[in-house]
């Protein structure tokens, strides 16, 4: 029976995306959370989420012979929507994973690769060939709304009603709260990056009071990020709108003054001195107890995974080889070892090796210098772009930010956006007023 609905869900989507394939797209963002929606087809796990962007990627590709026209040369003289070396960067990364596969050669490692990679890369060919215009990607900004939206309104109803929280996190523990997920930090990871883009969508607008609802889903982010009680979310996007503060020029001259008085009055009345020594014990010198801080748990896993990167500098442990990888490193046994380490740049590195590494950092060199580039033409959409990398980047430090069937969704559809943004800087094409 449930596959019956599986199938006529799919018979319907695949109508839709037949139709118009960029609102495939938009509702695979809008519906991220799906992946949760476990399945086996053939005693092969899958998710909704995975039937679904195959589905779009087969869909596609038959429509309008679009197999035909798909150019994965090299060469600067054919025409395709992804400039050249992001073409390299891609195939780059795509090594890099499955070099990480063949590390640990196992049905499990094969899975992942297969949701957080292939699948994103096909989800990704998808929207950068199909993103073509303001319209095309206002649609893709009210696919992110809804998402924000709906995750809200879930957050709201468990708020009042405790529905669908785990006991682990509910009263007498600290209440955190998860909507649709199992586990609070899955929430902020998905809503705190897109929430702080849509306050830059409403910071840029020329028409603020008209696209208030900018700063509402912005507020709605916000709220969901303190109900999770996720601190690296909130740090992540205090970051970004402190760096905005500083760096925008139509408000410089009132964002400098703020933000150093902000911390003036942090360094003079804020027990700056037993603060700064607190975090450098939490960090350095973490005591691993049943009162340990998140802080504390983070350090002790990053000092086991430097040992463990020692011993095993080039290839790390492999796809899912984590958890195994790092067990004679691990000290604490009453803490369990995570799936991954929580820092961005470790996550990479012990899950694809020194390649993935250098293919991450890659990829991040040329998106700082798309978005440099992006300030340079004054394109609107610069800073909200801006807030969302950066608020990816400094949440990622002190969790994981990418591998999820959700995340590395998501990671795909700002870095289309991105290349899409900056192709409008090349081709000299009319800026987009927010």
């Amino acid at each position: 029976m449930i596959w019956v609905v599986v199938l006529l869900l799919l018979f319907i989507f695949a109508y839709i995306t037949w139709r118009r394939p960029l609102i495939g797209t938009a509702i695979i963002i809008a519906v991220l959370p799906v992946y949760q929606w476990r399945l086996s087809l053939w005693l092969w796990p899958t998710t909704f989420l995975e039937l679904l962007i195959v589905v779009l990627f087969l869909v596609w590709l038959a429509k309008d012979n679009k197999f035909k026209v798909i150019n994965f040369s090299f060469q600067k003289k054919f025409f395709n929507p992804l400039p050249t070396i992001w073409r390299w960067l891609m195939l780059f990364w795509l090594l890099a994973s499955i070099s990480a596969v063949l590390v640990n050669p196992t049905l499990a490692a094969l899975g992942l690769w297969r949701a957080y990679f292939l699948e994103p890369l096909m989800f990704f060919l998808v929207l950068i060939y199909e993103l073509k215009n303001k319209k095309d990607y206002n649609l893709i900004l009210i696919a992110l709304a809804a998402l924000l939206s709906w995750l809200f309104f879930l957050t709201g109803w468990q708020f009042f009603s405790s529905w669908n929280l785990p006991a682990a996190y509910d009263w007498p523990q600290a209440r955190r709260l998860t909507a649709i997920f199992s586990y609070p930090n899955a929430l902020s990871l998905l809503t705190a990056g897109p929430a702080v883009f849509f306050l830059g969508l409403w910071l840029e607008s020329k028409r603020k009071v008209r696209q208030y609802y900018w700063l509402i889903l912005f507020l709605a982010g916000v709220i969901m990020a303190y109900l999770a009680h996720s601190e690296g979310a909130l740090l992540g996007m205090g970051v970004a709108i402190i760096f905005w503060l500083i760096l925008e020029k139509k408000i410089r001259k009132f964002g400098i003054p703020l933000v150093t008085l902000f911390f003036l009055t942090f360094i003079l009345f804020g027990h700056t001195q037993s603060i700064w020594q607190s975090v450098s014990q939490q960090v350095f010198s973490p005591q691993l107890d049943l009162s340990a801080t998140s802080l504390e748990i983070r350090s002790s896993q990053w000092q086991e995974d430097w040992r463990f990167l020692q011993n095993n500098f080039f290839w790390g442990a492999g796809l899912n080889g984590y958890q195994r990888a790092v067990r004679p490193y691990h000290q604490a046994e009453w803490l369990e070892i995570y799936l991954y380490p929580h820092d961005i740049w470790l996550n990479f590195w012990t899950e694809l090796g020194l390649l993935g590494l250098l293919a991450f950092l890659a990829i991040t060199g040329k998106i700082i210098f798309s978005l440099r580039g992006l300030h340079r033409a004054k394109i609107d959409l610069a800073w909200p772009l801006s807030l969302f990398w950066l608020t990816w980047f400094v949440h990622g430090l002190v969790d994981v930010p990418y591998f999820k069937n959700d995340l590395s969704i998501l990671f795909f559809v700002f870095l289309a956006l991105t290349i899409f943004s900056q192709k409008t800087t090349q081709e000299k094409t009319p800026q987009f007023t927010l």
